[in-house]
């Protein structure tokens, strides 16, 4: 039987951020009656604006291109099937 995972404090934190920013997105989408683009480009224009009054846009635009990078690497293939015969979209 394999040992039940104890989270770190980290973990706990991320999960509920993510909780936080799951429900914020349905609160803009079924509440609001935004679009989903639209809340994608709220949610992005406010990390992206928190993230260079924190660290300047230089930085917050070489991070943007790293996850770029990382996202048409594959970091959500499994969630797109883009890795699959027929899976995805395409772009």
């Amino acid at each position: 039987m394999p040992k039940p995972k104890n989270p770190s404090p980290d973990e706990m934190k991320k999960h509920a951020c993510d909780a936080i920013i799951e429900r914020a997105a349905e609160m803009m989408v079924a509440g609001a009656g935004a679009s989903i683009p639209m809340m994608i480009d709220r949610m992005l224009t406010y990390a992206a604006a928190q993230a260079a009054t924190l660290e300047g846009s230089a930085v917050t635009a070489e991070h943007f291109r790293r996850f770029a990078e990382n996202i048409e690497g594959g970091l959500f293939w499994s969630i797109t099937g883009e890795d699959r015969p027929g899976g995805g979209k395409p772009n």
